[in-house]
Parts: structure tokens; C-alpha cells; sequence
């Protein structure tokens, strides 16, 4: 059998884009009866207006970080996030984490899975929304808590969605991102609370560049502690190529190419390099020593991690934002040492008075209905799915959703079942024939598999007639027919006449495996590693889909639905 085509793990773009749809024209329905009933400026109207013009600097991190959160709610829109945004970027930084942090992360993660479509949208919502409501607030209140409720989810997603930034993984780097975008965003939004006359004088412009100080000081610590890898080829390798390979157009890719292979042979050069800019230069910032050309290097500094080390952040199906690079850019350009404050402070208090006469715009209120829409009323409408039963559609995103696979022929091999008959694989022709790989003695996935299958057959009643079962053995050393009649016994699967646990040599096993493609692993200690993908052949012998099946025991039940849809579809 050939190898399953890649899917993209998009199984539920297309649900994730039809709740969108609706939710959009919901949330232009809310805003227009709310411009049509004047809503928007009885409530808005003074919370719209700043009492100042906003000073430059300021002005820059705020327009900034709304766009960042919108951009961060459209990324979250891709097709693939709904299910890869768990497996992709969570599950394979887990390992790394400590337990508590595992365990906090572990609830959420599990709510995702469960309702992925729900916590994707509430999630593009409550970002849109923020991004939105930072835009159109200004200096008035409904910016403060537009920065308030941005600080919160900042460091909400910066806990469960970067598991701290991934500060707790060995090789984590400046490079890469660290300590975090989500955290800086939540540095910015604080800063952009102080009242507004720091803006009004270098004293903010200062913090900003000590926020970037801060920033570049503790990523010289991360790429000079002694077990970095970054002292040795491999650190540098597997940053550049990773950025190569991520999905970045060519002409970005190739620079990062190009320093995968240039940089790596001189490693402990580059690194000893890297880690002494970025001292002098953070340090520059933090003791406002020569801050214009700290700022300069600074910049330079962060524009290469942002397009080497981060490759921008947004390619490759599932990023969640543009990364750490860019915000420590717009940092810098609104905190830029000016050489005269009194000439902004001027500048500020002249333009003031200009600004205490104008009202609110059409357009602002337009957008304050929009934000409190994206705020409230769609994370609510998205958040009732939360407590329905999880359905078919979790199990979908869970594993990648059914894969449509080439029409080939079933290979033709004959094992023993558990009643100590010859079975072969044409035996079963006539019938929607589901084919998996278990262990008899596993005790984690395997006995949720064949539940899955079973129940999945005992659903369809009279017509799970027409649907065998064919499990074959793949442990090398149990493999014998009492262990899978043992196994069929103990897991309630004697009665099922559909169920067939076929057993064989380790040669006639291994060339089963074979031809179907797969593999096993035989560790000297713990549970053999098979194959968790379950193949269904048509009444002709032909393959018709596979299906991932991640045996996950919060969603057995989703998976025998999704299982049976299925098989009513091909009766």
C-alpha cells in the first residue's frame, strides 16, 4: 500500500470558515441595528473622545498593537488551526514544561480538543476584538479597557498558548522568539496605561527602550548558558533550516538557507557574536548609555531574528502571530531618543487644543459597536458550544479527519483468527472491511481502537452486517491465538460476528506490514509502538479512506460516530 497522502491537517476548514460566515454577518447585523437605534453614541460618545491629542510615540505602539491583535486573530483563521493548533504547537512542547504548568495548560488543551470549532472562533473573536477596540479608543476609556483586557489575554495566551514562551525547553533562543510574543504584548499594552503626559516627555520613550533592554539582556542569557546548543552547529542548523522550511516565499527562505550552511561551522564565533551585541546593546538601552546607537544596533539585531530566526512568523499554515522580532522593532521606533523633548512636549500641548473640540466619528463608533461585538456578544454565542456533548467533530479534528486515499487493491494475506481459523483477506470481500494494527497485550490505545470499531458496528444494527473487522496482531512476541481470543474475551468482543483478531508469523505479519505501509518499534521496555491508523476497503477489496486514529480517551465516543458516518456513507 502506498503511504497516505498529506492532508494539511485542514479537516475542519470547512465548518471553522462556515461558523465564521455566520458569526460575521450576526456581528454586522448586531452593528447595524445598533448605528440605527443611535446606540453606539449614547454609549461610546464620551468614552470616544480623548481629552488630548495623542503624542507621537504613543500613538505609533498603540496603532501597532491593534493591528498585531488583529493580524493575530486572522492567522488564527487559517484552515489548519482548528485541528493543528494543539498538535502542532502545544503537544510537542509539552515534554519540556514542569507539572504544574502542565497541568494547568492540560484543561484547556483538552476543552480544545473537544470543541475545536468553538475555541477556534472564540479565540479569532476575542483578538479581532481587542485589536479593534485598542484602534478606535484613543486615549479615552474604552481604550484603557481595551489595554486592560489586552494586558490579560496577553498573558493569558503567553501561560497556556506559549507555555511561558517556551522559556522552560533547553533550547529555547532569542533567535527564535524568546522570551515570548505574547509577553511583550503585554508590556506594551501596560505601558501604553501611563497616563499620557509620560508621553509628553522622554520618560516613556525611556521605558520603551528599557522594555527592548530588558528583552535583548535576557536573550544574551538564554544564547550564553553553558548547555546552550547554540555553542555547538546543531543550534544555529536547526534554526536557520527550520525558517527555510517553513513555508517562507523562496527569496525569504534562501538568505536563512544560506546561514544554515555558512554559520554552523563557526558556531562558538557566532554565538560568543551574538551574545556580546546583545549585552552592550540592551545594556545601552537599559543605562540609557548612547541610546540613539544602541537603538540602531538593537534594531538591526531584532529585524535579523525576525527574518532568520523567525521567519516572520506567519508562514507555514499555523502561526500564531508574526513572533517577538516585529514588536521589538515598533518598541523601538516608539521609544526613538528624540534630541529635543521640549520640542514634543510643544508640539503635544499646541496640537491639544485642536483636539478637545472634535467628537467622535461615525466611523470610531462603527467600530466601537464592532469591538464590543467581537468582545462580548460572539465569544458568548461561540462559548454555548462549550457545553454540548463533544461530537464527531472534535474526533475529526483530533486526528486529521478522514482521508479519501488512492483506490488500490487490499493486499491478499492469510492469518489465523482467535477461533483458530484460516482468514483471508479476499474471505471478506462482499463486505466494508475496517483494518487495523493492535497489540492483544496493550493496554492503553488498543482497547479503545476496537471499542471504537465495535461500537461504531453495533450502531449501524441490521446493517453492521455488511462490515467486517479485521484487527491484525503486531507484537512479535505475543502472538499466539489465546492471546488475541484472550484479548477478544477480556474486551467484551467474542459476541461481535464482524470481529476478526487475525494473528501470524513475525515474517507473515511483517510483510503484511509492508504492504500496507507501516511499521512497528520493539522497545526493551513498555508497550510496542504500531500503527494507529484504521483502513477501510470497499465490497469490491478496494481502499476507500484512512483515518489517524489517535486513540484519545476523552473522545472514543466522537470517534465512533465519526467511525460509523463512515461506513453509512459507503452502504
Amino acid at each position: 500500500m502506498g503511504s497516505l497522502p498529506v492532508t494539511g491537517n485542514t479537516a475542519l476548514s470547512g465548518d471553522l470558515y462556515t461558523a465564521l460566515t455566520f458569526q460575521i454577518i450576526l456581528l454586522l447585523a448586531i452593528t447595524a441595528l445598533a448605528i440605527g437605534i443611535r446606540l453606539p453614541r449614547t454609549l461610546f460618545k464620551r468614552s470616544l473622545e480623548p481629552p488630548t491629542v495623542e503624542p507621537t510615540g504613543r500613538r505609533i505602539l498603540r496603532i501597532a498593537l491593534g493591528v498585531l491583535w488583529i493580524v493575530d486573530g486572522l492567522l488564527q483563521a487559517q484552515p489548519a488551526m482548528p485541528d493543528s493548533f494543539i498538535q502542532v504547537t502545544i503537544v510537542p512542547k509539552l515534554d519540556t514544561v514542569p507539572d504544574w504548568l502542565f497541568n494547568a495548560v492540560d484543561p484547556f488543551t483538552r476543552t480544545w480538543l473537544q470543541h475545536p470549532i468553538a475555541a477556534d472562533t472564540v479565540t479569532v473573536w476575542i483578538q479581532v476584538g481587542l485589536g479593534i477596540a485598542v484602534l478606535v479608543g484613543g486615549t479615552g476609556p474604552l481604550a484603557r479597557i481595551a489595554l486592560l483586557g489586552s494586558a490579560s489575554w496577553a498573558i493569558f495566551v503567553w501561560v497556556i498558548g506559549e507555555l511561558l514562551g517556551g522559556l522552560t525547553d533547553p533550547a529555547a533562543s532569542w533567535l527564535s522568539g524568546a522570551p515570548g510574543a505574547a509577553l511583550l504584548y503585554a508590556a506594551v499594552s501596560v505601558v501604553l496605561l501611563l497616563p499620557t503626559r509620560w508621553w509628553q516627555h522622554d520618560g516613556a520613550a525611556c521605558l520603551v527602550r528599557r522594555i527592548v533592554g530588558v528583552a535583548l539582556v535576557a536573550g544574551a542569557a538564554l544564547q550564553a548558558l553553558p548547555n546552550s546548543r547554540y555553542w555547538t552547529p546543531t543550534g544555529f542548523f536547526h534554526v536557520f533550516s527550520e525558517v527555510a522550511t517553513s513555508g517562507v516565499p523562496g527569496p525569504v527562505g534562501a538568505p536563512a538557507q544560506w546561514l544554515a550552511e555558512v554559520v554552523p561551522p563557526h558556531a562558538t564565533l557566532a554565538n560568543a557574536a551574538l551574545v556580546v551585541l546583545l549585552l552592550v546593546s540592551g545594556s545601552g538601552l537599559l543605562l540609557n548609555i548612547f541610546p540613539r546607537s544602541a537603538s540602531v544596533v538593537a534594531f538591526v539585531l531584532c529585524l535579523g531574528s525576525w527574518w532568520f530566526g523567525q521567519g516572520f512568523g506567519i508562514f507555514g499554515g499555523t502561526g500564531t502571530d508574526p513572533n517577538s522580532g516585529v514588536i521589538l522593532m515598533l518598541l523601538l521606533i516608539a521609544g526613538w531618543p528624540r534630541p529635543d523633548p521640549a520640542v514634543v512636549l510643544h508640539d503635544a500641548t499646541t496640537r491639544s487644543a485642536d483636539a478637545t473640540t472634535a467628537g467622535p466619528t461615525r466611523l470610531r463608533l462603527v467600530g466601537a459597536a464592532l469591538s464590543v461585538g467581537c468582545l462580548v456578544v460572539l465569544p458568548l454565542l461561540s462559548g454555548f458550544t462549550f457545553m454540548r456533548p463533544v461530537t464527531a467533530q472534535a474526533a475529526e479534528g483530533d486526528s486529521g479527519g478522514i482521508v479519501a486515499t488512492r483506490p488500490e487493491s487490499a493486499p491478499d494475506f492469510t492469518l489465523t483468527d482467535q477461533n483458530g481459523r484460516r482468514l483471508a483477506m479476499r474471505d471478506l470481500r462482499g463486505k466494508l472491511t475496517l483494518v487495523v494494527f493492535l497489540d492483544p497485550e496493550c493496554f492503553d490505545s488498543c482497547p479503545i481502537m476496537a471499542n471504537q470499531l465495535a461500537t461504531a458496528v453495533r450502531s449501524l444494527g441490521p446493517r453492521g452486517s455488511s462490515v467486517a473487522i479485521l484487527a491484525v496482531d503486531v507484537n512479535p512476541v505475543f502472538n499466539a491465538v489465546q492471546d488475541v481470543r484472550t484479548f477478544t474475551d477480556e474486551h467484551g468482543l467474542a459476541d461481535l460476528p464482524s470481529w476478526h483478531f487475525v494473528t501470524g508469523s513475525i515474517s507473515d505479519v511483517g510483510t503484511v506490514l509492508s504492504d500496507f505501509g507501516q511499521g512497528v518499534t520493539v522497545p526493551l521496555v513498555g508497550m510496542i509502538g504500531h500503527p494507529q491508523t484504521i483502513f477501510l476497503f470497499g465490497a469490491d477489496g478496494r481502499e476507500l479512506s484512512a483515518l489517524n486514529d489517535s486513540a484519545n480517551d476523552d473522545l472514543t465516543a466522537s470517534y465512533t460516530q465519526l467511525i460509523a458516518s463512515e461506513l453509512q456513507r459507503h452502504l
